[in-house]
């Protein structure tokens, strides 16, 4: 312990001589009836002196007086460390990737050498090694006091690409400073040692380990997902989330290896995201695009030969197929009941339900390619991306004046723009468009005398595909050539909305920050799809998602930065998990006065002037202001309340969780919320709340009948309680109404008492999902167990469910601590889980306040065309 005003001390030399003054106490009065003959007769004719003060009072007022000399010496608990040297303090903080994943330790050693600065009454210059997202140039730091470079770097956050320590090693060579810190991410490059020499620190600080990195995602032979650890250093296991932070998979996993995930392609395809268990960082992120998507191609086998070794219209094109691709055969009708991404008919005339089907499926997103053959030529239907001729066209050929015609460049709107036509490929058969009515927007590829060979059109969601030569060399020998499986992924990448190699570049969609969340972009970026193998991740192009929608393409650090290795610090100290410094004195302060307000009180009832009947009303009074405070605050300003547990831990999660959801909703919307409410059933006022959080921890005793009574009072007369049974799974049985079966045991024991209405599922399509923001999910600190609201016969008469039943731990979600920072992380999604929690939240207190109002929003229409003349 040290002492911010040690001179303060010097005043506990003054206790003795405030014995002799305190020791006195002026005798108490003495109650006499006015009647001068009993006045004569009572008093004494002896004279009066000043009685000694007890010596516990003495004591006391010494302790009072001992406590505020210290508290005002300013005692502090794990004082920061004496920094050697002398003048101002360099401090550099590397802020680049690495450093997220040890970035509160970092923030908390850098805290306490400022703190060591400020108490020596030094400066403090704090320079980042990192360029912010604007890719300023770094600056010569400014020198500023201890407290301006405390908030300075409480500010600073990591960014998502390698620090620029060539840069920092310019600006500190010469720097005046002579005691210097280096807060160290612990990774090291070929720049590293002349960075260390220019900085020649007088003291360094590292991680315990290296920052996780996972390679980017690619996709195996056998079309599984499959994914690098270049550095795992907690043994992480990983994780497969959708972009709604739903965990498909989860494969164990070692310091370095591979994983692999094999799902099927409808589930597989879902995959936004690989991510490693545990706070996430950009490094131990990998964002998956749709060119990782798994294709399943259906196969017609409605003849018999059709894989027939050269010969067979399906043995060509089972080899063109990308080897991610996964096939499956049938008929047309089973192909569609598959749901494959694409399907290949080859010389295969279609009957009119056969016609319908095909248009059916392709209208809903699917990529239908035809083959054209001797029986389509002889047996033409409607279902064509353009109308076509009956018959063929034979070019060469002993009875013939032409000869095989080779393919033309492919147009610049073709999605095979960009591939070299190979001169070798001639047609010597094909199906002609109709002249007539041809849109030229259809070709897709023509030959050299401006027939077209491939058309193709979008119909609805999905694309259709006339190839006009066959699948095989009867006609062609394309499917001979190296460009026939490069046409064909072209036609595969259809399905997946791939962008292609010829696309322009995409701008900067979504950014992947230091800690593994997708954010708004603050500066412009821009990729192509021919870039993104040899780009390096730098401030000018981060990592994260460029282009719209599902033909984003996604830039991960993997391999986008210089290879990890770890740096050469000699003398470094581990961060650890240093405490802050407690300062005691205003506690001290504070406890001295409340000892001083005692003695006060008790030399009033010494001296007579202060009756013990007055003082129990004095005290029932003080007793009785607390709850009549709370409710007249209640009244007079909105706010939420929360049910005590009588467990510390659950009940200050509750106060956080409210204080900082109150404080949310009154920054983002109109609605002004007072500070949350500890409230017991059965002995506080309940209506004056419009939402109540209950949490159920395990082992918190059940209700009174009184609270039960209470809380059923209150939701019967338009209250929303929302239970909490902080549980984090679902039930794979499906006993206790979803709930997993511990979850299930308390719910059932500690609400048996209460009326609840039937339950069902909350879905997006109920009002909770947009009543402010529209929300995909219902997340807390864990996500994927069902949320139950009251069902239809429960609700009151505006169609609003009093009560919520779930185990995600919302509050765990929503508490946040004095720095803004969120007390428990969300399992699994991390801050992009948290801030879908927040918004459950903010939608939950609108709810609460204004009930369906925003359901009647589906009738507007037809309410405004009754209202016209």
């Amino acid at each position: 312990m040290i002492f911010a005003a040690p001179l303060a001390l010097a005043a506990l030399a003054l206790l003795p001589a405030l014995y002799f003054i305190l020791r006195l106490t002026p005798p108490a009065p003495r109650r006499l009836r006015f009647p001068p003959i009993a006045l004569l007769r009572d008093l004494s004719d002896t004279e009066s002196t000043p009685d000694r003060l007890p010596l516990w009072m003495l004591l006391f007022r010494l302790l009072a007086a001992a406590l505020l000399i210290i508290g005002f010496a300013g005692p502090t608990l794990r004082p920061p460390p004496v920094l050697p040297g002398s003048g101002p303090v360099l401090l550099v903080v590397d802020n680049g990737w690495a450093a997220a994943a040890s970035w509160p330790q970092l923030t908390a050693a850098g805290q306490r050498i400022i703190a060591a600065a400020q108490a020596q009454n030094r400066d403090v210059a704090l320079l980042a090694t990192a360029r912010d997202a604007t890719n300023s140039p770094l600056t010569v730091p400014n020198v500023t006091d201890a407290s301006t470079a405390a908030h300075r770097l409480a500010a600073l956050q990591p960014q998502p690409w390698p620090s620029d320590r060539s840069a920092a090693a310019a600006l500190v060579r010469d720097a005046p400073e002579r005691t210097r810190f280096y807060l160290a991410d612990g990774v090291g490059g070929d720049n590293f040692p002349a960075f260390l020499q220019a900085l020649h620190p007088t003291r360094i600080l590292k991680p315990f380990t290296l920052p996780p990195l996972l390679g980017p995602p690619t996709l195996g032979p056998d079309g599984g997902l499959r994914v690098h650890a270049i550095s795992n250093p907690g043994g992480q296991p990983l994780l497969a989330e959708t972009a709604t932070g739903t965990i498909l998979a989860r494969q164990e996993f070692t310091s370095s290896g591979d994983a692999v995930f094999t799902l099927p392609p409808g589930l597989q395809n879902r995959i936004a995201r690989l991510v490693l268990a545990g706070d996430p960082t950009a490094g131990g992120t990998a964002l998956a695009d749709s060119s990782l998507h798994t294709t399943l191609a259906g196969l017609d086998m409605r003849s018999a030969n059709a894989d027939t070794p050269f010969l067979g219209a399906l043995y060509y094109l089972r080899r063109a197929l990308p080897a991610s691709t996964r096939i499956t055969t049938g008929t047309l009708p089973q192909l569609i009941a598959a749901h494959p991404g694409l399907i290949f008919l080859t010389d295969t005339p279609l009957d009119a339900a056969g016609q319908e089907a095909a248009r059916h499926y392709v209208e809903a997103g699917g990529v239908l390619v035809r083959f054209a053959g001797p029986e389509t030529a002889d047996r033409q239907d409607n279902f064509t991306a353009d109308p076509l001729l009956r018959g063929d066209r034979r070019l060469g050929g002993a009875l013939s004046w032409t000869t095989p015609e080779t393919l033309s460049p492919f147009p610049a709107a073709s999605p095979f723009a960009g591939l070299a036509p190979d001169p070798k490929v001639t047609v010597s058969r094909q199906i002609l468009a109709d002249p007539g009515s041809l849109d030229p927007a259809t070709v897709w590829a023509s030959l050299n005398d401006g027939t077209p060979l491939i058309l193709g059109q979008t119909i609805g969601r999905g694309t259709l595909v006339n190839i006009l030569t066959t699948a095989n060399t009867d006609w062609s020998n394309l499917v001979l050539s190296g460009l026939y499986p490069q046409l064909i992924a072209r036609l595969t990448s259809l399905s997946q909305s791939v962008p292609t190699a010829g696309s322009t570049a995409q701008p900067l969609s979504a950014l992947l920050n230091a800690f593994g969340t997708l954010t708004i972009p603050t500066a412009s970026a821009v990729l192509t799809p021919a870039q993104r193998d040899t780009v390096m991740i730098s401030a000018t192009q981060p990592p994260g998602l460029y282009g719209p929608g599902d033909g984003a393409i996604a830039l991960n650090l993997g391999q986008h930065i210089p290879p990890l290795v770890a740096a050469r610090l000699p003398g470094a100290q581990p961060f650890g998990d240093a405490t802050p410094p407690e300062r005691l004195g205003p506690g001290l302060i504070a406890i001295a006065m409340l000892l001083f307000a005692i003695d006060l009180l008790i030399s009033l009832i010494l001296r007579g002037a202060f009756s013990r009947r007055r003082f129990l009303l004095a005290l029932l009074l003080c007793l009785a202001l607390p709850p009549a405070a709370q409710a007249q605050n209640a009244a007079l300003q909105t706010g939420l309340g929360y049910i005590l547990t009588n467990d510390p831990a659950t009940d200050k999660l509750s106060a956080d969780a409210l204080g900082y959801l109150s404080t949310s909703v009154s920054a983002h919307t109109s609605v002004a919320l007072g500070p949350p409410v500890a409230l017991t059933p059965g002995r506080d006022d309940l209506s004056l709340y419009p939402l109540i959080y209950w949490p159920l921890p395990p082992g918190a005793p059940p209700p009174t009948q009184a609270a039960c009574a209470d809380l059923s009072r209150y939701m019967d007369h338009g209250g929303l309680l929302m239970i909490d049974t902080q549980g984090g799974d679902a039930d794979a049985s499906g006993s206790g109404a979803g709930f997993a079966d511990g979850a299930a045991a308390t719910f059932a024991r500690d609400t048996a008492c209460l009326n609840l209405p039937p339950l069902e599922k909350l879905t997006t399509a109920s009002v909770l999902a947009h009543s402010f923001y529209i929300i995909p999910d219902f997340p807390g600190r864990f996500t994927g167990a069902p949320v139950l609201i009251a069902a239809a016969s429960g609700r009151d008469a505006d169609n609003v469910t009093p009560v919520i039943v779930g185990q995600n731990d919302w509050a765990g979600a929503w508490a946040r601590d004095a720095g803004g920072n969120g007390e428990q992380a969300p399992i699994p999604g991390g801050e992009a889980q948290r801030l879908i929690a927040d918004r459950f939240g903010i939608n939950l207190v609108i709810y609460a306040l204004t009930g369906s109002y925003k359901a009647d929003q589906n009738t507007a229409p037809a309410l405004l065309d009754q209202l016209q003349p």
